[in-house]
């Protein structure tokens, strides 16, 4: 049988703006997510009409207030690692205040500690679209470069105060997405696409001092960058089609260039055509690009996706068009691909050769909670079965990984359906106080871990 190997790290996700709460207590500041009135883009609430989803992130999983509980129940199943994102108007409530937020910092510390006592490894995430809405006030957020010093600040202000108790962190969630989803993002919508490549480029060189200050002040720790892609393949094998589906690849692999191999390859710029792109490119700022070194490269992967040359289909964005006749979906449209979760492994492992984390996988839909308190999520257990398994085969095929984490860790507040969609082993009930409930994948996950991999019936 292929087994996982020792010290192989099984965990799971959240993001602070889904699943944290606690947005009106102890000195917080206001961050985008606050006051986003739609998601992606302008106009969502009418393209996406789920009525129970736009309550707001301000009490989402109410995990400020069950800490505690949360950590423990991670415990109970046996966690190695578990990744989750600060908030950087906890700590810095307007983004660039002189002094950090002694409260904010109380309450990762006290994070930090419940982790400790179950033996649990912290993925710290730095930013996870929740730039401090003062930034996008003041001078339009990451669009100008005193963005990236306040950045710098916050990074250096965590890694010193916790210096030696987080081993991993990834410095921004999903980084590539970024330059497709300004708005929700980075709070600004962006048109204009020399201003976009500014958007971006601030983004990458504020990434790249994060990297230098973390290894300068913490040694120990190790730092990734985090690509949100899938499998794309192409809808035909009509060279159109292939050449679509090589173009959705591409734009993810320039980022990974700049995580990696700290370059701008040729083909990132196509992201932003027409862009001056040299009116934004100052001097030494390659010099700063060039000199980014991570030691893992982390990934996020749900779906394959279609690509023709009409465009691609079975995304986030654009689900159902062009969709692959050959898979299923979930509720929400979503296709299910174990095989595209190895292809992506491979693809991604070979072309940088960096030590994968998978820091998001797993399947969203809209749990029942059963009138004895269970939940069966049978389907869940499946989705996750089949890709363990693909991803075990990856590992015998040579793809060096550190560890893997679902998404998500409990329910929490989805990007567009809100409550509505669940991903977590833990059901959350947020008509009874946020009551926690272990749901059937609970415990086989708890088994999968306790046999690291080879017990996934």
């Amino acid at each position: 049988m292929k087994r996982f190997p020792e010290g192989f790290l099984w965990g799971s996700s959240t993001n602070a703006q889904q699943f944290e709460g606690g947005r009106n207590v102890d000195g917080v500041g206001v961050s985008i997510a606050d006051v986003r009135e739609f998601f992606l883009y302008p106009g969502d609430k009418e393209r996406f009409k789920h009525d129970a989803c736009y309550d707001d992130f301000k009490v989402a999983g109410d995990h400020y207030h069950h800490v505690d509980e949360d950590i423990d129940l991670l415990g109970e199943m046996g966690f190695g690692i578990y990744r989750f994102s600060m908030s950087w108007t906890r700590i810095f409530p307007n983004g660039d205040d002189e002094e950090p937020n002694q409260k904010g910092l109380d309450f990762y510390d006290k994070m930090l500690t419940a982790l400790e006592r179950n033996g649990i490894s912290p993925v710290c995430t730095l930013y996870a679209y929740d730039l401090p809405q003062a930034l996008v006030d003041k001078y339009g957020g990451f669009l100008d470069r005193r963005c990236i010093d306040a950045y710098v600040k916050y990074v250096e202000t965590v890694v010193k105060y916790f210096k030696g108790r987080i081993k991993y962190y990834v410095p921004f969630n999903e980084q590539d997405t970024m330059v497709w989803l300004p708005y929700y993002t980075g709070g600004v919508v962006i048109e204009d696409p020399t201003k976009l490549f500014a958007f971006a480029h601030n983004i990458n060189l504020a990434f790249a001092k994060a990297v230098e200050a973390i290894h300068e002040l913490d040694p120990d720790a190790k730092v990734g960058g985090n690509t949100c892609n899938s499998c794309v393949y192409p809808l035909t094998c009509h060279p159109d089609d292939v050449a679509e589906a090589d173009s959705a690849s591409f734009r993810s692999y320039g980022n990974a260039e700049i995580y990696c191999r700290g370059k701008y390859p040729k083909y990132y710029f196509k992201q932003f055509p027409g862009a001056d792109i040299d009116s934004v490119i100052m001097p030494g700022d390659m010099e700063i690009i060039k000199g980014i070194d991570t030691d893992f490269l982390s990934l996020t992967y749900y779906m394959s996706n279609t690509a023709s040359k009409k465009g691609v289909g079975d995304t986030l964005i654009m689900a159902g068009f062009g969709a692959n006749p050959h898979l299923e979906k979930t509720e929400y449209g979503w296709s299910i691909d174990p095989y595209g979760f190895y292809h992506y492994l491979m693809d991604f492992y070979q072309r940088f050769q960096k030590p994968v984390l998978i820091l998001e996988n797993g399947m969203g839909t809209a749990d029942v909670l059963e009138p004895d308190g269970k939940v069966h999520d049978d389907y869940r257990i499946d989705y996750f079965r089949r890709h363990i398994a693909k991803m075990r085969d990856a590992i015998e095929d040579g793809v060096e990984m550190i560890g893997y984490c679902t998404w998500s860790a409990f329910d929490l507040y989805s990007t567009h359906e809100g409550f509505n969609k669940r991903y977590g082993f833990v059901y959350i009930d947020k008509n009874d106080n946020h009551k926690r409930y272990r749901k059937d994948s609970f415990f086989w996950y708890k088994k999968v871990i306790a046999s690291n991999g080879e017990d996934l019936d």
